[in-house]
């Protein structure tokens, strides 16, 4: 059955039946590669024009052989995780299906042949990052079907070392690879390329960020914010926040918007993939840190959402859970205690704590405490004037340290509001004073109140951090 990488209405993966059986393994005897090219011949035979080299084999074998003997019990999240991958990085004109134990077969729409193996190489490349900590560009490779000159269908391996090092020593403003000529094939039922499912077709498609041929960008942008430990005097937390331009797109979209609610999820989504791929390639130079993982209310409370959430969430490494915390956001205010007890249950084996952030002073703090949260956070806006805020901060950090919980400030601009939340009680304080958001977190540091704000006037100045 050949799946397209677009999702169902229920989230599924749409199946068609071209009448083959593309995710049938070799034949015994029969080596993956013999097993590819006839496959491929396959597609390039069916009924619609196909661009020449534009069928790839992608395969697991190396991170199977990593894992070991773990491989039979995580490989089907394994599995999960590549086809997540995939569906988000290809195009809904992109088909690809599971094919063997091992291996996907990807059929590109529209790519040159350079640039859908790139795209290939660089999604093994993510998942290797993710699932073992490291990518050796050396070792992945990726398997391409091209017609020889009698006809036939030969293969040609590619290394993403390789294919990195031609994209970097392509000439600037250089114009894109010419497609490879389009071989013209006899009529037959295929299912077709375009065709794009009703759920796929809402899906937002992040136009102010718009994804480069050549190198594989993830959108949207998420950054690493620092976060300043009042009580111990350092910086050694972080939260993961979008950048503007993403705020921007999100905030132009209706509240009640069905596209906004998947956008919405998509940065969930890739919110977390940053922060555990990022933790996990860190983890391995001996780098630690407290991470914070925001997730929105909406994507915790529709049943498929959070399905596909807490499924990414079993991918990450354990070895990271004590550092992780998830941040609820968007909670509504009168949120019954069974369903955040419910969803506090769920993110629990995956992190450290829970905690809640909210816009306005609104929520029942009890509720939270009951169903196990252990912080709360207020977000500042920066258009208030600030005797307003100051009264926010005097009124609200008190509140969660009577249940039993800390409290925390994002957003502090300026020394006044520095002075007011630490007065009020704020445990945890981020925001423009505290440290600018950047790609990557940066070692622990040390510092009093002071530092702070003498390393906010270098910013200011545009002069670097000591």
């Amino acid at each position: 059955m050949l799946m397209h990488q677009s999702s169902g209405p229920d989230g599924a993966i749409p199946e068609q039946d071209d009448g083959a059986t593309p995710s049938s393994p070799p034949t015994p005897g029969q080596s993956i590669d013999e097993s590819f090219k006839e496959r491929a011949r396959q597609i390039l035979a069916h009924g619609q024009t196909v661009t020449a080299g534009s069928v790839h084999l992608i395969g697991l074998d190396e991170i199977r052989n990593e894992l070991g003997d773990r491989w039979g019990s995580v490989n089907e999240r394994v599995h999960v995780y590549t086809e997540r991958m995939l569906k988000k990085v290809l195009s809904p004109r992109d088909v690809w299906f599971r094919y063997g134990e091992n291996h996907y077969i990807i059929v590109f729409a529209q790519a040159d042949r350079k640039s859908a193996q790139l795209t290939c190489s660089k999604v093994m490349e993510s998942l290797h990052q993710a699932l073992l900590g490291h990518a050796d560009t050396r070792r992945i490779t990726v398997k391409t079907a091209v017609v020889d000159v009698g006809g036939g269908v030969a293969l040609d391996t590619a290394r993403l070392a390789d294919l990195l090092k031609d994209a970097a020593h392509k000439p600037e403003g250089a114009a894109p690879a010419a497609p490879l000529p389009a071989v013209p094939l006899p009529a037959a039922p295929l299912p077709a390329y375009g065709a794009v499912p009703t759920a796929e077709a809402r899906r937002p498609h992040w136009p102010e960020m718009p994804t480069d041929t050549v190198t594989l960008q993830l959108r949207p942008k998420v950054l690493f914010r620092p976060v300043f430990d009042v009580k111990h005097k350092v910086v050694s937390t972080y939260c993961c926040r979008t950048d503007v331009d993403t705020t921007r797109y999100l905030n132009l979209m209706d509240a009640f918007d069905p596209e906004r609610e998947e956008a919405v999820f998509d940065l969930d989504r890739e919110t977390l993939s940053l922060a555990v791929s990022t933790y996990n390639e860190l983890y391995a130079n001996k780098f630690r840190y407290a991470q914070t993982i925001p997730v929105h209310f909406g994507t915790l409370a529709s049943s498929r959402r959070r399905r596909e959430y807490i499924q990414a969430c079993r991918m990450i490494p354990r070895v990271l859970m004590p550092f992780l915390a998830f941040e609820l956001d968007g909670l509504p205010a009168s949120v019954p205690y069974g369903r955040l007890a419910e969803i506090v249950a769920m993110l629990r084996p995956f992190a450290r704590a829970a905690m809640v952030i909210l816009h306005d002073d609104a929520g029942d703090l009890s509720v939270y405490a009951t169903a196990g949260v252990k912080g709360v956070g207020l977000r500042l806006d920066g258009r208030e004037d600030e005797p307003h805020i100051l009264e926010r901060l005097q009124t609200f950090c008190p509140g969660p340290r009577k249940f039993g919980m800390f409290a925390y400030v994002d957003g502090v601009r300026n020394p006044v509001e520095l002075e007011a939340a630490e007065a009020a009680g704020a445990a945890y304080l981020s925001g423009p004073i505290i440290g600018e958001d950047s790609e990557v977190p940066e070692h622990m540091k040390r510092c009093t109140e002071r530092q702070l704000l003498q390393r906010s006037r270098r910013r200011r100045h545009d002069m670097p951090w000591d």
